[in-house]
């Protein structure tokens, strides 16, 4: 092992003979031309004699350099030798170099490629649908080796100064605020900028285009603006609230001012991932800062609120203190996370953001149940390896495992920990043990111990709960879908209620390998996972289940939530019969609850997957007399003054009444509404989001048309996906072929072009003609999308259920592979062999309960 480690070391680790403390960067780029030059100065210290210098480079070309030693002397590069396998430059020197500083300064070219990675081109039509070009950036997590030669690596940090000569009359930022600019007697101006704190070479960010800024709001001395195309001014207002209220909340909870001198958000039209959190200069997808909330749905507002609450809270946990390596990247995304619902739910406390974070969990909960699953953290090497972490476990299961300890060790605790572990290494970097010493130090509790055995091994526990003489017997297991025995086992932290309401008494309970007992009053309910914070399952005892059932309407929507889903859970697992989980879902028939009714909509529409014929129409009216009744009891219409939640619930209500229950009232409306909404005529958002995917279903080529054009004419960026989105998931022959037809033109943007196709792969009846496609011309989807993003489209494969198809899928992936993510792809195909394998037994066992499967 260590050779292995040792070889991976010395081919993707660069030397530390020299390491960098200042870079002076000067870019000139030409945006139609679609180049860009560059000089810089790197301030040295050198560690050691060395007749060779070894920095990242990729895709660049090196016309020359030299290194100026301390004593004034000039030293020549006498050899530039390119590595594109490693992405590294060799420079020879010309004479030995001994220790102390020095500064390399090297000239350099490149493109501005279109791949949406290192200095990129973007590109938006005007009003006048004239095409305009931003050049822009994003590093993370080894590409600013794209656009400068430099030490890319998190640890090597450097302070940045940087100047930008740009053509007159384009707007041009970067991390820092503007101190400088001249004219260059050629039409163009050389902007320069403060120097940044030492940082990360994968924080640098620069834009230069045809953009305008908002007004600056003064929040608490630190300037914010939102930057975008022209025209799009109008939708800035609630990132901005936001944003100011984001700033303030992260000054607060970390007990450090903000680290930067300005903060811009960057809408680019062309982005490959969410957002990117660059010090004082935040690039974003369009969607996810552009929106008019008077438009939006709740998810949509959501969406926007946190992606910008996410990447502020980076600003302190990612950018002033840093993970050493790559292998830290989880600790730095899932806390953002965390930051991100903590502060959502502090700006909108109506949504119960936690309570809704449940269904995002809930993904990571199938994904951490498969036999490919990984620990949280693992061995990074290579750039591949890091590109692997970006996933669902280390966003979403690390954001819940955080959770689960805040809660154990009480907020109060924790936040003096994380203020802790902010102060002990500000402008450095860490290892992830670095954070549970803090925690432990001011807490007294074993952190480091629990959190070792939820990051460093997969999975997670099944806990079952017993009932004995004066107390409940906690046992753990590992929970798998594909029901194999598994030895691994936890430190469970738990609040265990002893009472279904929430003012009954709670205590924390840390559940060793062995289990565990806990005194509890005799025949009183209990609830394990109070609050549904901890990442686990549970299955409870007959008895115990009956205590609870008998009293739903107590428990937390969150924890209601959480019996649906294990139940669910257990059906795909093949330990509950599927018809005993609709038997369930006529048991919450009169739930008010949106993460609830979430949850059973999720398993009712794979069981719908499963049925044909006599018994998909039985089904479809099992779901009218399900959904109806709640909907009627909630109102068809938003009434007044009613919360963005109750509205997101009547959206999902109506677009399952309308998709699973073809129920004809709902298809009817959804005309009127789509139309009308489509009109501007002040529809509800969340019932015509509804519609549109209800007409998806429904409608044939004339609606198909209509939804294409709807989607180029949209007012904001959310209505043109909404629109973009539904026209693969038409389920009519026709209709499903013209949105084949287009998936691979300029019509449908690189970006959203993985999402596109995993809607057609993911289409019930049509998903086949898309694999078809993709097969057949995969690699001209992969030479157009993101290296980064090509992952999202094999997330649609899962809905590929029938056998002959999964049987094709299996052997094409085994033949082509997606490297930046190829831990990901296996786990998709686990679950796309898992939810085959449900579909097939569903089919049976809702067969006998709904008439003959067909």
């Amino acid at each position: 092992m260590a050779v292995t480690e040792e070889r991976a070391e010395a081919r993707y680790r660069l030397p530390r003979g020299a390491v960098p403390t200042r870079y002076d960067l000067v870019l000139e780029p030409d945006l139609e031309a679609g180049a860009f030059r560059g000089s810089e100065g790197i301030a040295l210290e050198i560690r050691e004699p060395l007749d060779e210098l070894v920095l990242n480079a990729a895709e660049l070309e090196i016309d020359g350099g030299e290194l100026v030693a301390a004593d004034g002397t000039t030293v020549p590069v006498i050899e530039v030798r390119l590595d594109a396998e490693t992405q590294r430059a060799h420079l020879r020197l010309g004479r030995s170099l001994g220790p102390g500083p020095a500064t390399l300064h090297l000239d350099f070219r490149g493109a501005l490629n279109d791949r949406m990675r290192g200095f990129y081109r973007s590109r938006y039509r005007d009003a006048e649908g004239v095409e305009r070009i931003i050049a822009t950036t994003q590093f993370e997590p080894t590409d600013a080796r794209r656009a400068f030669p430099c030490f890319d690596e998190p640890d090597l940090k450097a302070a940045f100064g940087v100047t930008l000569v740009v053509p007159e009359g384009l707007l041009a930022i970067s991390n820092e605020r503007e101190v400088a600019r001249e004219p260059t007697g050629d039409g163009r101006v050389r902007i320069r900028f403060a120097d940044t704190i030492p940082m990360s070479t994968y924080l640098v960010a620069f834009v230069v285009g045809p953009l305008e800024a908002t007004e600056p709001v003064d929040v608490d001395g630190v300037p914010l603006r939102v930057v975008h195309a022209p025209g799009k001014g109008h939708l800035t207002a609630f990132a901005l609230e936001v944003g100011a209220f984001a700033l303030r909340f992260f000054a607060d909870y970390y007990g450090i001012p903000y680290p930067g001198s300005k903060l811009d958000m960057v809408a680019i039209p062309d982005f490959a991932q969410g957002a990117m959190e660059n010090l004082g200069c935040i690039t974003y997808r369009e969607v996810a800062i552009l929106v008019d909330p008077g438009a939006a749905t709740q998810a949509e507002l959501q969406g926007v609120a946190d992606t910008v609450t996410h990447e502020i809270a980076h600003m302190w946990f990612g950018d002033l203190v840093t993970m050493r390596w790559w292998n830290g990247i989880w600790l730095n995304e899932a806390f953002a996370t965390f930051m991100e619902l903590l502060c959502v739910d502090a700006f909108r406390p109506e949504w119960d953001r936690w309570a809704l974070h449940a269904r995002s969990r809930s993904v990571a909960f199938e994904f951490d149940a498969l036999a490919t699953t990984r620990p949280i953290e693992y061995p990074v090497r290579s750039p591949e390896d890091a590109n692997g972490m970006f996933d669902v476990l280390t966003y979403v299961k690390g954001a819940s495992v955080l959770r689960m300890l805040e809660r154990y060790l009480g907020p109060e605790r924790f936040r003096e920990g994380i203020r802790r572990y902010l102060r002990e290494h500000a402008y450095g970097n860490t290892e992830t043990s670095d954070l549970w010493d803090a925690l432990e130090a001011v807490s007294g509790e074993p952190v480091r111990t629990v959190m070792d055995s939820w990051v460093w091994q997969g999975g997670y526990p099944l806990v079952s709960c017993s009932a004995r003489d004066g107390e409940v017997l906690l046992e753990q297991r590992r929970f798998r879908l594909d029901g194999v025995e598994d030895p691994t086992r936890w430190y469970v932290p738990l609040l265990v209620r002893h009472g279904a309401a929430s003012s009954d008494p709670m205590e924390p309970v840390l559940v060793p390998p062995e289990g565990a007992g806990v005194g509890h009053p005799r025949g009183a309910p209990v609830v394990v996972n109070a609050g549904g914070h901890a990442f686990v399952r549970v299955r409870y005892d007959a008895e115990l289940r009956r205590r609870l059932t008998e009293r739903l309407g107590e428990l937390a929507p969150i924890e209601r939530y959480q019996l649906v889903d294990d139940a669910w859970a257990a059906t795909v697992a093949g330990a509950e019969n599927a018809a005993a989980f609709l038997g369930l879902a006529r048991a919450f028939g009169d739930e008010t609850d949106l993460p609830v009714w979430q949850a059973l909509l999720l398993g009712l529409g794979w069981c719908e997957r499963a049925l044909q014929g006599e018994a998909r129409e039985r089904f479809r009216a099992f779901v009218r007399d399900l959904v109806r009744p709640a909907l009627d009891r909630l109102g068809w219409e938003p009434g007044e003054g009613e919360g963005d939640v109750r509205r997101a619930l009547r959206g999902a209500l109506f677009g399952a009444l309308g998709t699973l229950g073809a129920d004809p009232e709902a298809i009817e409306r959804a005309r009127e509404i789509e139309a009308a909404a489509r009109a501007g005529d002040g529809v509800d958002a969340a019932l015509a989001a509804a519609a549109v995917q209800v007409l998806a279903v429904h409608g044939g080529p004339a609606e198909w048309e209509v939804f294409r054009r709807a989607a180029r004419e949209a007012r904001t960026p959310q209505e043109h996906l909404r629109y973009l989105f539904a026209l693969p998931e038409f389920r009519e022959p026709e209709a499903f072929a013209s949105a084949l037809e287009i998936a691979l033109t300029d019509e449908v943007r690189p970006q959203d072009l993985p999402h596109y196709l995993a809607r057609g792969l993911a289409n019930r009846d049509r998903g086949p003609e898309a694999w078809a496609l993709v097969r057949e011309r995969w690699e001209e989807i992969m030479g157009r999308v993101a290296p980064s993003a090509a992952i999202y489209l094999a997330y649609g494969l899962r809905g590929l259920t029938d056998p002959a198809v999964v049987e094709d899928v299996q052997a094409f992936f085994a033949e082509h592979d997606i490297p930046q993510s190829a831990l990901q792809l296996r786990q998709i195909l686990e679950s796309q062999r898992i939810h085959a394998a449900f579909v097939a037994r569903a089919a049976t066992e809702l067969g006998r309960d709904l008439g003959d499967a067909g």
